[in-house]
């Protein structure tokens, strides 16, 4: 059994055209013998709610049991709009969220865990969350679909958002906690934006086993 981190929930974004990969859904490309998203589903298997946002191929396995899967209004709209919708299947008493791409073949328990514990470390215990934590890559760019945040501070602000608005008003006045990946293993915020990166996350998946 997987530990569960507190009132953690998890929204995997699979939207997208993904113009790169001749619109093959970027969650369903396999890496490692298993999907993005399968990987992903098996990281965050430790919150207490799971939230698909997207529509995903006829031919997609099924989600696991207890796993949402939702549309965002109108499709298309954008990550932020897509975050809303997650939220609205988030149950109340999650007060941490981890808002998350769905192309991230390298994601882990660890390191869901180690964003828990920077944005919890920088909350005084017993009090309502008010930092969120995020992974930086190799450059220092926050990487913002790969992190956790406090829930009721995200659902104000994606309240607000219009169509296409980007992914980072979600944020906006929430103080962040930014994380490093130090371990050797493959960085959690490599994203599979393009053919390249899914050649070499599949090297890596490889030298992995």
């Amino acid at each position: 059994m997987v530990e569960h981190l507190g009132g953690f929930a998890a929204i995997i974004l699979i939207g997208g055209k993904a113009r790169r990969f001749a619109g093959c859904a970027k969650s369903e490309l396999v890496v490692g013998g298993a999907t993005i998203l399968e990987r992903m589903l098996s990281a965050t298997e430790g919150a207490a709610s799971r939230v698909v946002v997207g529509a995903r191929p006829p031919e997609a396995e099924p989600l696991p049991q207890g796993v949402l899967q939702v549309l965002e209004d109108p499709p298309g709209s954008g990550p932020a709009r897509a975050v809303q919708a997650g939220l609205a299947a988030v149950p109340d008493g999650c007060d941490r969220v981890a808002i998350l791409g769905g192309d991230l073949p390298f994601l882990t328990t660890e390191a869901l865990h180690l964003l828990h514990r920077h944005a919890s470390g920088a909350d005084p215990e017993g009090a309502t969350p008010k930092h969120g934590a995020v992974f930086c890559d190799n450059a220092g760019r926050r990487q913002w679909l790969c992190g956790l945040w406090p829930t009721d501070l995200v659902r104000n602000n994606a309240s607000k958002v219009e169509s296409g608005a980007p992914a980072r008003l979600l944020f906006d006045g929430i103080e962040v906690e930014t994380v490093t990946w130090e371990h050797a293993s493959p960085p959690p915020w490599f994203d599979c934006d393009t053919p390249d990166d899914l050649t070499q996350a599949r090297t890596w998946a490889a030298e992995l086993k």
